[in-house]
């Protein structure tokens, strides 16, 4: 997502992260993160993975009731694209950079035909999810 958002930068295309629950408490390679505690414990465990995935991303943080993780699905990595007026172009319920980029692609080129955009995006050898 990083990548996508450095190719559409000029072109009037926003990301957002959302970070919802810890999606593997106390498992293996993740021993040290519990299930959140509170919402501060929540905002530390956010704030630290940004700044391991040292993320440009505007990250969001999902309140303790998860209520707009529910409302978009309550599936992990979920990808989203809404136009300008707010109608939702593609839902994944898996972030696949290279959809994000097909559609992003399409609808930038369509707001501006004299400057088109091709989908470029190489995800070989990139790890899915944040």
């Amino acid at each position: 997502m990083e990548l996508l958002k450095e190719k559409y930068a000029a072109r009037d295309v926003e990301f957002v992260s959302m970070y919802v629950r810890e999606p593997h408490p106390e498992e293996r390679g993740f021993r040290e993160y519990q299930q959140h505690e509170s919402y501060d414990h929540k905002m530390a465990y956010a704030s630290e993975l940004v700044a391991m995935k040292d993320l440009d991303i505007p990250v969001m943080v999902d309140g303790m009731d998860q209520r707009h993780h529910e409302t978009l699905g309550n599936l992990p990595n979920m990808a989203y694209v809404v136009d300008k007026e707010g109608r939702v172009r593609l839902a994944e319920t898996w972030l696949l950079a290279d959809h994000v980029d097909r559609v992003l692609a399409e609808l930038v080129t369509a707001d501006d035909p004299s400057r088109p955009v091709s989908p470029t995006i190489d995800t070989s050898g990139v790890g899915v999810g944040i």
